[in-house]
């Protein structure tokens, strides 16, 4: 059974290699791969938090290790997108405004980056009212981003 120690260790791995890999010269369709590969791993820590929120399953012990795990891939969000893996680089959802307004996508991911450490913060207190209050921060953190930069 992997522990959230395990996990980070492959995530740390695998990061490497793929950094390596657009050292190299990553297509823009290879950086659009990993944003998205980042972005399912977004969706999957949040939905295992509402989970863990709802009381759905018995795992409050893990939930710490949800919180910190999305705050590392918000911290890093504005580096998912470089020039070149716009929507002409291959098949993604990120607007073109991304690209056109760098001033506006960078608050969104700053208001983003700042909501997953304030819900990593809560996690770690243990109290599900204080979580419960920066997850709600945290999905609209993320819904200011995809209504603005994202495409249904």
């Amino acid at each position: 059974m992997f522990t959230f120690q395990k996990t980070a260790a492959v995530l740390i791995a695998a990061s490497t290699l793929l950094l390596g890999a657009t050292a190299a010269g990553a297509s823009g369709e290879d950086d659009i791969k990993y944003r998205q590969t980042n972005y399912k791993a977004v969706g999957a820590h949040m939905g295992a938090m509402a989970a863990i929120l709802k009381g759905e399953v018995a795992h409050k012990d893990q939930l710490a290790g949800h919180a910190d795990a999305l705050a590392m891939i918000a911290a890093n969000a504005p580096s998912l997108f470089p020039e070149g893996s716009g929507p002409d680089a291959g098949e993604t959802k990120a607007k073109a405004e991304i690209w056109s307004d760098p001033e506006g996508f960078k608050k969104v991911l700053a208001g983003f980056d700042t909501a997953a450490a304030n819900a990593a913060a809560a996690a770690k207190t243990g109290d599900m009212a204080a979580f419960g209050a920066a997850f709600k921060q945290l999905g609209g953190a993320c819904g200011a981003c995809h209504k603005a930069y994202r495409e249904k």
